[in-house]
């Protein structure tokens, strides 16, 4: 017997089950979480306790982290008004990640005015057969040796530190792809310290090592070396390289690297653009590296430079607004900043 289509899905005007849905999913999403239905936090400025549908509290890095999920089993698309609404209860009840759950999709300008929140929230719109991709968007931090950095992502893009190998330690990509489908569909950037080493004691002499392993895979690659954009703050300069490569048909356009240096390593970030698209994701890339707050072990101090010292090799997801907490704490007397 063939099940009808409504027979698929819960039917209309059951949000009760729906929720129970949402909530199902989201403890097989996160297994070691907990996942807890009509909670309720105090407001900060409402002074008065506000509803979640579903709140998740986990812990990454080190620190406690809480996600709202609103559900809504509507029956048209959600708009602007209703991302305002439940971005103005997330500033509320202080909680930095929320995500809209609907049944009909949601409004064009619903979605960007979600992307475009100049508060450290980050808000997705997702409908329920999705809910089990939910990405988490945070600041990365990550180490290795006496190197350390912090590194945001783009607005609408997602960090993946999962089961990196090879020249990286993190990838990004736009929220909605995994890894696999970022390399062949959409723009890819990823990154990893280098540490200066006595064959190559420099950041251009780290480069230009880089260029010999493509040249050796791919003889017709050529590399181009481009103007290094002014820093993020007046007053404050860094050694930057900037370079495009022309590498291989196979890789769907340009290939754009930014070294930032250090006195004992370089960050490296790589972003492989689809061909034609250079002016959009360039920027990008110009962004994060701009924004990266790199750190190194005084010669004469015991600073930490990173939440584990046991690991050589680390990388972590810290909630974002964390690197200009940083910037702004006095703890940034014990460490050595560009």
């Amino acid at each position: 017997m063939i099940s009808k289509a409504s027979d698929l899905w819960i039917q209309d005007g059951d949000w009760h089950k729906y929720e129970h849905y949402i909530f199902g999913t989201l403890q097989r999403r996160f297994p070691t979480a907990r996942v807890v239905p009509n909670a309720h936090l105090p407001g900060l400025k409402s002074r008065r306790d506000r509803q979640i549908d579903v709140l998740v509290e986990l812990k990454i890095g080190g620190c406690e982290i809480k996600i709202a999920f609103d559900c809504k089993f509507y029956r048209r698309r959600v708009d602007v008004k209703h991302v305002e609404s439940f971005l103005g209860m997330l500033d509320d009840i202080r909680v930095s990640q929320g995500v809209l759950v609907t049944t009909k999709g949601y409004t064009k300008t619903a979605c960007e005015r979600a992307q475009r929140e100049p508060r450290d929230i980050n808000l997705q719109i997702l409908t329920p057969d999705r809910l089990s991709q939910y990405q988490f968007v945070g600041c990365l931090w990550l180490w290795k040796g006496e190197v350390a950095a912090m590194v945001e992502p783009p607005s609408g893009w997602a960090v993946d530190i999962e089961n990196m190998t090879g020249p990286c330690q993190f990838s990004m990509y736009p929220l909605g792809h995994n890894r696999e489908s970022a390399m062949r569909m959409c723009p890819f950037l990823y990154g990893a310290i280098v540490l200066k080493t006595e064959s190559a004691p420099t950041m251009e002499a780290i480069a230009a090592e880089d260029e010999r392993v493509v040249v050796g895979s791919y003889p017709d690659a050529r590399f181009e070396r481009l103007s290094v954009f002014p820093p993020v703050e007046e007053g404050k300069s860094r050694r930057m390289l900037f370079r495009v490569g022309h590498v291989d048909q196979s890789y769907g356009g340009p290939e754009y690297s930014l070294y930032i240096d250090t006195p004992k390593g370089v960050l490296r970030l790589v972003l492989l653009c689809p061909s034609g698209q250079d002016d959009i994701y360039v920027p990008a890339l110009r962004w994060v590296g701009q924004g990266a707050v790199t750190m190194w072990r005084k010669d004469d101090g015991n600073a930490p430079l990173a939440p584990n010292e046991a690991k050589v090799v680390g990388c972590t997801l810290f909630p974002l607004g964390l690197r200009q907490k940083l910037l702004d704490s006095k703890d940034r007397e014990l460490l050595v900043l560009p």
